[in-house]
């Protein structure tokens, strides 16, 4: 009985999963952003002016290169999270 509750509930979970539209890359600024925004309430201001410093030369450096690739990646990838985890490995 718990595994046929389990398998209903995961068919109608997915059902619409092929139907619904992929989410976009969002723009690697909004992400450094966001991310900045996270960080700030636990640094102090030190830690913060370096950590603006880091983000900065991740962006104009190595994470625009990166950022790139995911776009690439996931023009032919219907779900670009999964591209992200197998990049990772």
């Amino acid at each position: 009985m718990e595994n046929q509750l389990a398998k209903s509930t995961e068919e109608r979970t997915f059902q619409y999963q092929d139907s619904l539209p992929s989410l976009p890359v969002p723009p690697l600024e909004e992400s450094l952003k966001k991310y900045l925004e996270s960080v700030k309430p636990f640094a102090n201001e030190e830690e913060y002016k370096k950590t603006e410093e880091i983000v900065q030369k991740f962006q104009n450096g190595i994470g625009a290169e990166l950022h790139q690739k995911l776009l690439e990646r996931a023009k032919g990838k219907r779900n670009w999270v999964f591209v992200i985890l197998t990049i990772e490995k």
